[in-house]
């Protein structure tokens, strides 16, 4: 590529760099994810190398922006000193021998010197498009080169997570995974600020949770209730959609169905199952793979055994062995394990599998309609969002679940060393399946469990907290 034609390139990748607050910023939403706040203090905070992964089409790019922007107006970096870049672009990613030189040519125009400490920044998205990027940022990195380096990536890659091993301790890596409920609801009512300040002045109760202390956490529960009484309506509404239509923000604006369910085919099975996974040399037959996903999203939460799974879907165990792990790679899917008194073991055995957002599961099973009306169907999906919500506790060492003969657990969390949580997911009205948690807490000697329930009452009796799931998704 001739350097006009990268001059170009970088005009319209970096309109900044002419106007400051030009026209490019309405392209912009003005909600931002809690993950730009996470960037804007990794820059401020650490010396490594910035990364956000995860699926595809869930914002990471909008944060890089929304990044920039906080850069030009909060910091007043000069322009110039900020790029951003995308490898995904046909004219790099077409070109083998563009390939290998792009990532210096940047840096020259950049005009970084190891003699001028004025720092720049490096915005690269998409970079796992580019061969061996990893080696590039390394050496600038070790050298100690003026440059902060904020990557985006697929997590679905392989490539991409590979690479990344080869920069322990020089990367942090920050996961964007599909909006939770809480901020789904903070989107869809983002014109009311009332409700997320109300909100955000009771979040973190799992903090009273892992300490047992369900005293605060009824108190904190009914004044939330209290105060979110004007918004009833609202947080009703937002669960059933939520449950249909999940976190990918590119859904949400369609209104047709049809092209709701299009949209997550192409762009969240196909382009992953049949394009991502398939920069892995030993992927040959994405259709098994597919297979998989598809029994998975029609038994979320059932407990998996490989040679029952291999033989349900009429293929060799080995096949199920080599290509779940596959799957789980893809973001599609979370993987949970059966409960061992010690968690940090590598044990092989049966498991549960959650999608990642239940749109996923809608869009594959055809299944738009309102269906929160049947009880089995909303307590399956509940399961679900509780599962999505305790697996991104920072205190969390591992989640698995409980099964011995007669006696389940849904989640059974492991914080502080050898802690449990037992937490148990009762979404039916005449569901009543607590004598697994107690039979669990008597065995492990403990004096607390969780019951996430349908209704809105929060209470305490016989050692158990009976927690509203609306409450549990927007607090925690």
């Amino acid at each position: 590529m001739p350097d006009r034609n990268l001059d170009n390139l970088l005009k319209l990748y970096n309109p900044w760099w002419d106007d400051r607050q030009g026209h490019w910023r309405e392209d912009l939403p003005d909600y931002k994810r809690p993950v730009v706040r996470e960037l804007i203090s990794d820059i401020d905070e650490l010396p490594q190398i910035i990364s956000i992964t995860g699926p595809r089409r869930v914002g990471k790019t909008t944060a890089l922006r929304q990044t920039i922007c906080h850069l030009l107006d909060k910091r007043d970096i000069a322009a110039s000193r900020i790029l951003y870049f995308s490898f995904d672009d046909p004219e790099v990613f077409g070109s083998e021998d563009l390939q290998r030189v792009i990532f210096d040519k940047l840096i020259e125009k950049m005009k970084v010197d190891s003699k001028d400490r004025t720092l720049k920044y490096f915005f690269l998205d998409e970079i796992q498009r580019l061969p061996k990027w990893e080696l590039f940022l390394k050496r600038y990195y070790d050298l100690k080169f003026p440059v902060r380096f904020i990557i985006s990536g697929s997590a679905s890659s392989a490539i991409f997570r590979q690479s990344q091993e080869s920069l322990l301790g020089r990367i942090k890596d920050r996961h964007l995974l599909p909006f939770s409920f809480r901020e789904y609801c903070f989107y869809r009512l983002r014109s009311s600020p009332q409700f997320s300040s109300i909100v955000g002045g009771h979040f973190g109760l799992r903090q009273f949770l892992m300490e047992g202390n369900w005293q605060d956490v009824i108190g904190s529960i009914k004044q939330l209730e209290f105060e979110l009484a004007s918004f009833e309506g609202d947080i009703r509404e937002a669960i059933i959609t939520y449950c249909r239509e999940g976190g990918f923000p590119e859904v949400w604006p369609l209104a047709d169905p049809v092209r709701k369910i299009e949209y997550l085919m192409e762009q969240q099975v196909r382009k992953v199952l049949y394009e991502d996974l398939m920069t892995l040399t030993q992927y040959r037959k994405p259709e098994n793979v597919l297979r998989f996903f598809v029994y998975l999203l029609a038994h979320p939460g059932a407990e998996i055994n490989m040679a029952t799974l291999a033989k349900q879907i009429g293929v060799e165990r080995r096949i199920v062995e080599e290509n779940l792990p596959r799957l789980i790679m893809t973001d599609l899917i979370i993987r949970i394990q059966k409960f061992s008194h010690q968690p940090l073991r590598v044990r092989q055995g049966n498991i549960k599998c959650y999608p990642v957002d239940l749109a996923l599961r809608n869009a594959v099973l055809k299944t738009w309609e309102d269906f929160t009306k049947n009880p089995v169907m909303m307590g399956m999906y509940a399961e679900n969002l509780v599962a999505h919500e305790v697996c991104k506790w920072p205190e969390v060492i591992e989640v698995a679940y409980y099964r011995e003969k007669k006696n389940e657990v849904d989640f059974v969390i492991t914080y502080g060393g050898s802690l449990y949580l037992p937490v148990e997911v009762k979404h039916r009205k005449s569901d009543d399946r607590a004598a697994g948690l107690k039979h669990f807490m008597k065995k492990y000697k403990l004096d607390f469990g969780v019951v996430i329930t349908r209704g809105r009452e929060c209470h305490f009796t016989e050692n158990l907290l009976h927690l509203p799931l609306r409450y549990f998704l927007l607090t925690n």
